[in-house]
């Protein structure tokens, strides 16, 4: 076999073996949307986005909880994103790193600016812990909403999910 078949062969594989791992925090199609987060959809159970996100999704044990029925974790191969399960449904998931994108195309770390002319109707209101910063909501449609916290002038975090849990300030609390 000649050397450019044999680079050749071996490429293949390679590309091969990087298609068959777990989705990374760099794969454009995981993006946040009200309704979730690439195949992670709001509204399934535990054991349906750990069939998703691989066995390395773990809960919190029990005394451990915040929460006696909420649980957040972060998402394995994604880091800076975690997910939010209320008794054992997925309701909410939170962005709190560049590099992952709205559906719109908004990041943490993009002027808030942006959040206005990607979302029409977008609602402000003041953030419970500092009058300087802002919720910045584009819905509730369908019961889901998608928020972007500020922090001076930037997004600093967003999430998106069921309205209930979207309105949480404190993660599970």
């Amino acid at each position: 076999m000649r050397q450019w078949q044999v680079r050749r062969l071996a490429a293949a594989g390679m590309a091969l073996a990087v298609s068959l791992q777990a989705p990374a925090a760099e794969d454009r199609s995981w993006t946040l949307g009200r309704d979730g987060f690439g195949p992670l959809k709001i509204g399934i159970s535990f054991e349906q986005a750990r069939r998703i996100a691989g066995p390395e999704l773990r809960p919190t044990t029990p005394e451990l909880l915040a929460s006696p029925a909420c649980d957040q974790l972060p998402l394995p191969g994604h880091k800076g994103v975690a997910l939010m399960f209320v008794e054992g449904v997925l309701r909410r998931i939170d962005v709190f790193k560049p590099g992952i994108r709205s559906a719109a195309g908004i990041a943490v770390g993009d002027p808030v600016s942006r959040v206005a002319h990607a979302y029409a109707g977008v609602r402000q209101e003041p953030n419970h812990y500092d009058e300087r910063e802002s919720y910045l909501t584009a819905g509730p449609e369908q019961g889901r909403a998608l928020r972007f916290e500020t922090d001076k002038g930037k997004i600093g975090q967003m999430y998106a999910g069921d309205w209930p849990q979207v309105q949480y300030t404190e993660g599970c609390l």
